[in-house]
Parts: structure tokens; C-alpha cells; sequence
């Protein structure tokens, strides 16, 4: 079987978090002996590189598609790669394309992607067939867009990969690493600083504590980057609570796995109806951390309550800080039964328990 994989956010060097599950996608096709070509962007840092990395990779995604002969077009993200698509299943009426939608590709977080809903929802009619990161996201895409002839598959996002994302016993050694006191104890979030990403309702939740004894000897370590970091950073110092804050920027898998085996509890904050999923949520759990996590999109699929983690109303800083208390508070023998809990929830989307998922699809 040959597979054309066309995805706009592909991971490099630079930004090696940047669109990782389309790689961990391959990989698991690539085992399966699908052979994959696939026709990639990666993150591009000036408003120049970005319009002529379009052009080309548009342009790629066509001439091949016309040239080659492949069994499927596979696609991530329809909104961005809706346009060449739609031309060339006009040009190639015979292709099967198979597209996995993602966040905004259904809930556009700004104005300006609200103009790609109709070639978005074009790209979806004449899709072979409609793969989506969780059940939510399905109902969403099934609610949203009427398809009645096109059949939605769930498939999430490359799974967790178990040998990058499992306890480690070294916790002193990696406390060491990344300049951690071992008299602390440590509460994470890693993410995007960017809109809707709920950054800035952990910050007013860090503020509301400040002066709590529970949280005395608790420091907060924050992995990301975006375009709101001007704004987290202005935020931070306004709020007075840049010295509860450890700040990293973009870091590869293998770091992140450190860090939330240095966590005691990962924060998922989000705002967005469209997190279709939340991987970084089920890589934590995996580690043996519980989430405590907005009540919303794709987090409701594997968060249980009081089992391996909390919800909290979205937007809410003050629901935050109670769900934090309430796993702080716990007991010794309640905490092991959450960590527990939080491992066989993440062995669920582990890459070999869903590998024949996606095979499936495609067979």
C-alpha cells in the first residue's frame, strides 16, 4: 500500500514539538509496510518564509498527486490544505483522500479562519473517508457538517509513544538537569502560549495562591512558546509571580518527559472547543501524572473524575485552585491510586494498542 501524507505542520529541529503526532502517524504506518511519501511544511519563522513555503509545498502537493499513483492522500489539517485538495480531486476525480481534522480546522479560534469553513467542509464531501483525534470531535464534525455519505473514524493522533513517555525513578538526577530544588514540589503545564490555550487562567489561578500555606513550598514550571508570550511575561510581572514560575521554551519529546515525571499534577487549562484531543494531557498521564483539566473538547474522553485526575468549568482560576488543593490533599495511598489510574488510562492510546486502529482505516 502507498500512502501520500500531506500534513502543513510537520516537526524539525528547531521546533520539534511542532506537528510531532503527523510523524508519530507515519511511524505506525511505516510498520505496518505502508509505503509513505510524504509532501510536509515545517515551522518557518518570518511572514516571507512562511508565503513561500505555501507556494512550494502547494505546488508539490499537486504535482505529485497529478504524477503518482498512490492508494491514498492522506491529509492533516483540511482547513489549511483544503484548496489544493479540492483542484486536484477535480483534476483527479479517481484519488481517495482521507482527511484527519483537527482544533481549528471545526472551531476557528480567530476571524480570520472563519473563511475557510466552506472549502473545509467541500474537502470533507468528497472525502474517502473523515478521521478525527476523539469521540467528541467526531460528534462535533457530525453535528457541524451534515456528512451523510462519508464515514468518520476515530483515531487519536499517533497515540503515546511508551518508550519516550513512562515513570522514571531518577527524580533526583533529573531535578538536577533541569535546576530543580528537591525541597519544592512542582505543578506543570506545557502548551502553546497562544490564544484560547488557557496560559492566562493558570497565571490569575498562581496568583490566587500566592499567599495560600498549602502552597508554600509549590513552584510552577511552564513549557512552551507563541505569540502571547509578550503578553504571559507582562501578565506574570503584573501579577507578581514570576518567582512561582519556571520557564522553559520549546522542548524536544524526550525533555518533556522528564518534566512531567518532575510534576506532581499537569495543568490543561484550555478554553478551546476545538482541542480536539489533547495529547500532552495523555503523554503526562502516561508518566504517571494525573490531569487537572478544563471540562471540555477532547479532555473529557480520558479524564475521570477523581479517578485519574479533575475537571474544572473552563475560564475558571478559582475552580482551578480547588481541584489543585483537592489532589494535594489527598492522601498517600489515594495519590498512588490516581497515579495508577492515570498509567492504564494512558496504556489505552499507547502507539501498539491503536496501531491496528489506524492500519484498519486504510485497509
Amino acid at each position: 500500500m502507498k500512502i501520500h501524507l500531506i500534513a502543513n505542520m510537520y516537526p524539525s529541529e528547531e521546533a520539534p514539538s511542532y506537528g510531532v503526532f503527523v510523524k508519530n502517524t507515519e511511524k505506525i504506518l511505516e510498520s505496518a509496510d505502508v509505503q509513505v511519501d510524504k509532501t510536509v511544511l515545517k515551522k518557518a519563522t518570518s511572514k516571507r518564509g512562511k508565503i513561500t513555503g505555501y507556494a512550494y509545498y502547494f505546488i508539490k502537493i499537486l504535482l505529485k498527486g497529478l504524477v503518482n499513483r498512490y492508494d491514498y492522500t492522506y491529509v492533516h489539517y483540511a482547513a489549511h490544505n483544503s484548496l489544493p485538495l479540492l483542484i486536484l480531486k477535480k483534476l483527479k476525480k479517481n484519488i481517495k483522500i482521507v482527511t484527519n481534522v483537527h482544533g481549528s480546522d471545526v472551531v476557528p479560534e480567530v476571524s480570520s479562519q472563519e473563511k475557510y469553513q466552506k472549502y473545509v467542509k467541500k474537502l470533507l464531501e468528497n472525502s474517502y473517508k473523515v478521521i478525527t483525534p476523539s469521540f467528541y470531535y467526531k460528534d462535533l464534525v457530525k453535528e457541524k457538517y451534515r456528512l451523510t455519505s462519508t464515514p468518520i473514524e476515530v483515531f487519536p493522533s499517533g497515540g503515546v509513544n511508551k518508550k519516550i513517555f513512562h515513570p522514571k525513578n531518577n527524580k533526583k538526577e533529573l531535578y538536577d538537569v533541569y535546576g530543580l530544588d528537591m525541597d519544592y514540589r512542582y505543578i506543570g503545564f506545557v502548551s502553546r502560549l497562544d490564544v484560547g490555550k488557557g496560559w492566562d487562567i493558570l497565571l490569575d489561578a498562581i496568583s490566587l495562591i500566592k499567599e495560600d500555606p498549602l502552597f508554600k513550598h509549590v513552584k510552577f514550571i511552564i513549557v512552551g512558546d507563541g505569540k502571547d508570550r509578550v503578553q504571559f511575561e507582562k501578565k506574570a510581572k503584573e501579577l507578581g509571580i514570576e518567582d512561582r514560575i519556571i520557564r522553559f521554551s520549546l522542548l524536544p519529546q524526550t525533555s518533556l518527559a522528564d518534566i512531567y515525571n518532575c510534576i506532581e499534577i499537569f495543568v490543561f487549562p484550555t478554553m478551546r472547543k476545538g482541542e480536539s484531543l489533547g495529547l500532552v494531557g495523555l503523554e503526562a498521564m502516561a508518566c504517571g501524572t494525573p490531569v487537572v483539566g478544563s471540562n471540555l473538547g477532547g479532555l473529557k474522553d480520558y479524564i475521570v473524575e477523581g479517578q485519574n485526575g479533575f475537571l474544572f468549568p473552563p475560564g475558571n482560576s478559582k475552580a482551578l485552585v480547588d481541584k489543585m488543593k483537592q489532589y494535594l490533599l489527598l492522601d498517600t495511598k489515594e495519590k498512588e491510586s490516581m497515579v495508577s489510574s492515570s498509567l492504564n488510562k494512558a496504556n489505552e492510546y499507547e502507539v501498539e494498542s491503536i496501531k491496528p486502529v489506524l492500519v484498519d482505516i486504510f485497509k
